[in-house]
């Protein structure tokens, strides 16, 4: 069996952002599992696609013609989420956008089998997108492998390195809308003012954008400005900065209004850091019952986060220790086995 992975994402914007982490993490792990006889798996670039049995593409875009309707032999795609169709009057694609939907939905009738993360995105994928629930499979993520957590005096020489608060919050991630953040920011109104905010990305930098201005205009509203610390530029392959900001945290909040997967709720985990989610979307299935569950406002991560704060050395002890076994079930050696089974039973048809 020869698989073609389309590689487009380690080259593009995605290479930094979650499509990225996936193809590259995806791709290692199938790589481990090469046997010759077999099983063999292909860049894109390094193979002629005629000469494959599969063709996996690891992302899929709602708006922009990223599936090809002529193509030999069977095909695999990647859909995360659909994240655009649950908040429509947010993302807007216009005209030419509505017209490539259709189109990419005309591809999908094509393809053989569709990969998604979590059965949340299962479940609206079939709804949204119109095609067989036998025809998409979930798979499972997990955390960035490089990542290790770091001890305390570490984690205070690293803190102070970058100038970060003695005791904060945590949110790594985008901006967009589903992402909630301002959310995030409001709760600091309703904590002790020793309690401050990190938000780590790229896009966490002043700009001409409605998600930036809303951002913006809480921290104004909130008057939490010396409370928030944004961080921009820690690069996504930065392993070691990044696992010392995680381990550094108080808490980790993911306060989005919807999750395909949510890869830093699983980081964090691995880092030793206690979580709070918002209980909705694939977050409930991520978060499993180590979590700890939230509404989306900011009075909900509030008290979530003065809970954490109020836990005794042992309760938050006990509350890493079972988030680190249940983080452990997650490994990219078991997504990679559970892709190559579904690219066999594709052979099979």
């Amino acid at each position: 069996m020869k698989v073609l992975m389309d590689v487009q994402p380690l080259s593009s914007g995605h290479a930094v952002r979650g499509v990225g982490m996936y193809t590259r993490f995806l791709l290692q792990a199938l790589e481990k599992l090469e046997n010759k006889n077999d099983f063999e798996i292909f860049r894109s670039g390094l193979e002629d696609p005629s000469k494959v049995d599969i063709v996996h593409y690891p992302f899929f875009d709602l708006f922009f013609p990223t599936l090809p309707f002529r193509r030999k032999g069977k095909t695999v795609v990647t859909i995360h989420d659909v994240i655009p169709l649950l908040f429509p009057e947010r993302y807007q694609p216009g005209k030419k956008g509505k017209i490539v939907f259709l189109r990419q939905k005309l591809a999908l009738k094509t393809i053989d089998a569709i990969i998604t993360d979590s059965h949340a995105s299962k479940k609206d994928i079939v709804f949204h997108l119109g095609v067989p629930a036998e025809k998409v499979h979930v798979v499972y993520l997990a955390a960035n492998p490089y990542l290790q957590p770091i001890n305390d005096s570490q984690a205070d020489v690293l803190r102070k390195k970058l100038g970060l608060p003695k005791t904060y919050v945590l949110y790594v991630g985008d901006i967009n809308y589903n992402k909630n953040v301002p959310q995030l920011i409001k709760a600091l109104k309703y904590l002790p003012r020793h309690v401050n905010l990190v938000c780590v990305g790229k896009n966490f930098v002043e700009q001409d954008i409605p998600e930036w201005k809303e951002l913006a205009a809480q921290v104004a509203l909130s008057d939490v400005a010396d409370r928030v610390k944004f961080v921009s530029d820690v690069l996504s392959d930065d392993y070691e900065t990044l696992a010392g900001i995680y381990s550094g945290a108080l808490v980790y909040v993911q306060p989005s209004l919807y999750e395909g997967f949510g890869l830093p709720i699983l980081e964090a985990m691995r880092c030793k850091t206690p979580v709070i989610v918002a209980k909705n979307s694939s977050m409930k299935e991520i978060g499993g019952e180590v979590a700890i569950f939230s509404g989306t406002e900011a009075e909900d991560f509030a008290e979530g986060i003065e809970g954490v704060l109020n836990l005794s050395d042992n309760k938050r002890e006990e509350m890493i220790s079972r988030a680190s076994k249940w983080e452990k079930q997650f490994t990219w050696d078991k997504t990679a086995r559970e892709t190559k089974k579904i690219y066999q039973l594709m052979l099979e048809k």
